[in-house]
């Protein structure tokens, strides 16, 4: 249809079932109970040009040609949609009209109809919602459709008109329907660019009513909280003026601020590394940077929450295009040829190259700062990527080769972020890659970090962790890099189960955590009787999770231990006192721990063999002396309480043979009779003495044979070398229960003796000579020269006793083969 010659397209509504009402003498009376439609006519007024009039008509059920009512929608007539079904209104005649449809489908029809006519034909017309207040008490008028006054349009504004649109944009912002339209009128025109052609004249002509009234404005469609207008307003076009018009406040009316002079000297623009062709791309850069300008810097005071959560969303949004147009875009593989060493650069470029080289770190690490805020899913993602381009080249290039303090520590915060993420992600995607090319071609894996392709064999990331743990002057970097250390080698943590092996075959039904704790705690497999133990084969693959663990290990010990721990390690046996003495105290306490961590959480063999070789345990033994921190002595005496408690058979007769207990026995001597820390710490040591001390006399009883296990095992050794080397100092600390123990046990060991040599003789097994002698040699010889015949009739109740001897002997007596030479050293011992 046409309406003075615009067509006009709203169709008659389908009838709906309603009763009509109107208000006579302050009651409603009823009608009749018709159907409703909502329709358009033309005019039949002369001179109206046939113009389109619509009506809300409802014709009678039973006599359909009968019109109840008949009302035209026109004037500024306001119909109130009362709860669901409800429509009431007072046309121009005054009459007070309703409308009670039978279903609310019907009410949502005609209610569709009127918003209709309003927007297309009668604006002045408006619809509005009265719905109940939770509590049952008043009402709530929600406006639907209806006329909506918008700021003016006129290219040349004043101050007057100013202050009209400033009212107008106020009071609109308080309903929904009149808010949307202000949006929608300010999308649609060109209202901004009104606002920044005033402002520039306001400018010049000095007029600073109209600047402060143009600063309102603007905050006050910011208020509107609407991401297409934010949006708009960083335009290339826009950005500048915007900001200038932000620079006038009315809360420092005689001030103003410079936030165009800051923009410029931080942008718009920005530096290419490597060049971008994506110009959408660009424009997405530029539109996040400088939505991050207006956050932070131009309206931080001015921001509410719900401002700031739309802008933080927005940023956002820009901040996953980018990442996600990284991870598609050969771009990455383009920067990271800047760290190719055997790649060939023109000479003009080989001048610029590095500076390129920091730009390309501050630019990754630019990325994945903006992926903090990305979902976890998202940011794993990209991280990966990263990963799976040769990272680990560049930051090698900013541990090795770079000097800049500022580009080293921001490689540092890069690699900490990933890490901080997902401690696992690094070595999922490493042997994530190894196990599928391994499937694809059984060909040898022997990649490195040259190939950009990380394996186990690659400990790129533990080298540059155990250098930032070394080099780095930050507490709480260290504590973080101390951290991912700790996850990184651990065995439950090193590898990844859920997402890297599900597709190898299990082996023998045992996981890999399974065979790294059997592999600790079976301390006396000899190693070729590993090699035919099915036990310790597996499957054939070098993918399987056994075969990674151990050759993980492995390589650690072979190429980063060395690094990490070189602090420690005494060269030639001579001990690297000026290695302790210029380490701050943070970097030997992380390291004393990793050396109690690797002592008891990795295989025995491996960390036993590197620990003791290298002198390890004597540097911490001097760590004790009075010249450290009291937090760095504490620390290596916890180190030792720990090793202590693996009762490992190597670890006890090495610290016993070098007399590395003497400092704590110093320590001990400094806080004698003090309620300290340090006194409470000793205290503990003795108790762990003392209660496995306990442990093994209540396991054996104490007969005039159990002086033989007491001889022999790791804790009634190292009880007898404390006594008989310190008993003087020990005798003084009687106060301390457990040293009190100590030297009780002591002396029950010694009666026991003396007994044994009293009974010996009526048992038959001594020969000439001196008993004592004889009683050193049982006590060292392997239970095979025993005579259990001999103990049972010495004594009836050992007879049941005989075989927990053995199994006690046999474990105490037993010398592992072994071809390091310390521990030749050891067993002479």
């Amino acid at each position: 249809m046409y309406n003075g010659g615009v067509e006009i397209f709203i169709g008659d509504t389908t009838p709906k079932r309603v009763k009509a009402y109107i208000l006579e003498n302050n009651e409603w009376r009823d009608t009749g109970t018709g159907f409703c439609v909502g329709r358009l006519e033309k005019s039949d007024i002369q001179g109206d040009d046939n113009r389109l009039h619509a009506f809300l008509v409802v014709n009678n059920e039973d006599a359909p040609e009968e019109i109840l009512l008949k009302s035209r929608l026109e004037g500024n007539i306001e119909y109130q949609r009362q709860e669901e079904t409800l429509i009431v209104w007072k046309d121009l005649a005054g009459h007070d009209i309703a409308l009670s449809f039978e279903e609310s489908v019907g009410c949502d029809v005609l209610c569709e109809f009127i918003v209709q006519v309003q927007r297309k034909l009668e604006h002045n017309i408006s619809l509005v919602a009265v719905k109940s207040t939770e509590n049952g008490v008043g009402s709530v008028h929600e406006i639907i459709t209806g006329p909506v006054t918008l700021p003016s349009r006129d290219w040349k504004q004043d101050e007057n008109s100013l202050l009209e649109a400033l009212r107008i944009l106020n009071e609109n912002v308080a309903f929904e329907f009149l808010k949307n339209e202000t949006v929608e009128f300010v999308l649609r025109t060109d209202y901004l660019d009104i606002l920044i052609k005033h402002f520039h004249e306001c400018e010049q002509q000095r007029l600073p009513r109209d600047l402060l009234l143009l600063g309102s404005i603007v905050k006050t469609l910011i208020l509107y909280n609407q991401r297409d207008i934010l949006e708009q307003m960083v335009d290339d076009d826009k950005i500048m003026g915007i900001v200038g018009i932000l620079e006038y406040d009315t809360e420092f009316p005689t001030s103003r601020a410079n936030h165009r002079q800051c923009l410029d000297s931080y942008g718009p623009g920005f530096k290419e590394v490597i060049p971008i062709d994506n110009a959408d791309l660009k424009a997405i850069i530029k539109k996040c940077f400088r939505l991050q300008f207006l956050k932070d810097v131009v309206l931080v005071r001015f921001l509410d929450d719900h401002n700031f959560n739309l802008i933080v969303d927005i940023i956002l949004d820009l901040e996953t295009c980018i990442v996600d147009f990284l991870q598609v875009d050969p771009f990455l593989d383009k920067l990271m040829e800047l760290y190719d060493d055997e790649k060939n650069f023109e000479a003009s470029f080989q001048k610029e190259l590095p500076e390129k080289r920091k730009c390309g770190i501050k630019l990754l690490h630019q990325c994945v700062q903006m992926s903090k805020g990305l979902d976890p899913i998202d940011k794993s993602k990209f991280y990966k990527t990263l990963v799976r381009r040769p990272l680990f080249k560049v930051l090698d290039y900013a541990f090795r080769v770079e000097t800049d303090d500022s580009v080293r520590i921001l490689a540092t915060d890069t690699i900490i972020t990933i890490i901080e993420h997902d401690i696992l992600l690094i070595h999922s995607v490493q042997h994530e890659r190894k196990y599928h090319e391994a499937n694809e071609s059984r060909k040898p894996q022997n990649h490195d970090l040259e190939d950009g392709k990380p394996t186990t064999k690659d400990m790129s990331l533990l080298l540059i962790l155990s250098t930032i743990l070394l080099t780095d002057k930050s507490p709480g970097l260290k504590e973080q890099v101390a951290q991912a250390l700790n996850t990184l080698l651990h065995p439950e943590g090193c590898f990844s189960a859920e997402s890297d092996f599900d597709d190898s075959p299990p082996r023998n039904g045992q996981g890999s955590t399974d065979f790294i704790s059997d592999f600790n705690c079976d301390l006396h497999v000899e190693s070729e009787d590993m090699e035919k133990n099915p036990r310790y084969l597996n499957d054939g693959s070098e993918t399987s999770p056994d075969f990674l663990l151990v050759e993980y290990f492995s390589n650690f010990y072979s190429q980063v231990a060395p690094i990490l721990f070189a602090p420690l390690i005494r060269t030639n046996g001579n001990p690297p006192a000026s290695e302790l003495q210029g380490r701050d105290n943070s970097s030997l306490i992380h390291l004393v721990k990793f050396v109690s961590f690797i002592c008891s959480e990795h295989d025995r063999r491996l960390s036993r063999q590197f620990v003791l070789e290298n002198g390890l345990l004597d540097s911490v033994s001097e760590l004790i002396a009075p010249s450290h921190s009291l937090q760095l002595r504490l620390t290596a005496v916890r180190c030792f309480k720990n090793i202590m408690c693996l009762d490992d058979d190597y670890y006890q007769r090495y610290m016993i043979s070098k007399e590395l207990f003497k400092p704590i026995i110093g320590l001990l001597e400094e806080n004698l009779y003090e309620d300290n820390l340090a006194n409470s710490c000793i205290q503990d040591f003795f108790k762990i003495i003392a209660s496995n001390c306990l442990s093994v006399r209540e396991e054996v009883g104490l007969t005039a044979y159990s002086y033989v296990v007491f001889k022999t095992t790791n804790f009634t050794l190292l009880k007898t070398h404390l006594i008989e080397k310190y008993g003087s100092l020990l005798e003084k600390t009687r106060y301390i229960r457990f040293v009190e123990d100590l030297l009780r046990y002591h002396q029950e060991q010694k009666n026991s003796e003396e007994n044994y040599v009293k009974i010996k003789p009526r048992s038959g097994s001594m020969g000439t000579g001196d008993p004592t002698d004889d009683d050193n040699k049982s006590a060292k010889r392997p239970h095979s020269d025993l005579d259990p015949q001999g103990l049972e009739d010495s004594d009836p109740s050992m007879g049941e006793r005989s075989v927990t001897f053995k199994r006690a002997l046999d474990k105490f007596n037993r010398v592992e083969p072994s071809s390091s030479a310390i521990f030749g050293e050891i067993l002479r011992e």
